[in-house]
């Protein structure tokens, strides 16, 4: 059957590479939605999302500017759990609402979703199919290391928060998945990326 927009979700551990991934496809003249980014939109000044989390938290996780602290918040995140749960309840149904609308938007093409919490969340029900951006635990590690200027015991925790590399690659037991492999050259990423658009522009 033919869609007229085919609706794939990207995902990936952190500091696997998603957006250089979805970059890249945007290149290709895919439509891209950020949940990263949509997760920054709902906790803007004035918004629902960051009055509900002042409301549970009180007022010490605003910079002056009267901005989330997102550093603050993501401390206090992974020390307790409980937390971590209560801010998923105030922002979760928020960014999938946003992720809906921008969703049934597109009316045709490629759209690519950028979920990282894909496999975690069980986030896989209105796609199509998937794309997991791999690398080995190593990279992200140094790679994660280098972005946010923190040692590698913190980086070794982030990494755990989230879903194995192995539960992520185990995808395809739910959903049509595509692996994209980025532990070497840009020249290697940008060649997959071609040859996966060229398969999904034949799917359409």
């Amino acid at each position: 059957m033919a869609h007229k927009v085919l609706k794939i979700a990207l995902t990936g551990g952190i500091a696997s590479g998603k957006t250089l991934v979805s970059d890249l496809l945007e290149i290709h003249g895919c439509h891209i939605v950020d949940l990263d980014i949509i997760s920054r939109e709902v906790v803007l000044p004035g918004s629902e999302g960051l009055k509900d989390l002042v409301e549970t938290f009180g007022k010490s996780i605003l910079l002056s500017d009267g901005t989330l602290d997102r550093k603050n918040l993501r401390d206090e995140l992974f020390k307790k759990g409980r937390n971590r749960t209560k801010i998923e309840e105030i922002l979760h149904p928020k960014i999938l609402q946003k992720m809906k609308s921008a969703m049934d938007n597109c009316q045709e093409g490629i759209m690519i979703v950028v979920i990282p919490l894909l496999v975690e969340k069980e986030l896989w029900g209105p796609f199509d199919r998937a794309i997991v951006v791999d690398c080995e635990t190593e990279t992200q590690v140094t790679r994660l290391m280098a972005r946010e200027g923190i040692h590698q015991e913190k980086a070794n925790i982030m990494l755990l928060a989230q879903a194995s590399r192995e539960k992520r690659l185990q995808l395809n037991d739910h959903i049509p998945t595509d692996i994209i492999k980025n532990n070497s050259k840009i020249s290697a990423l940008k060649d997959q990326v071609n040859n996966l658009n060229q398969k999904l522009l034949g799917l359409i």
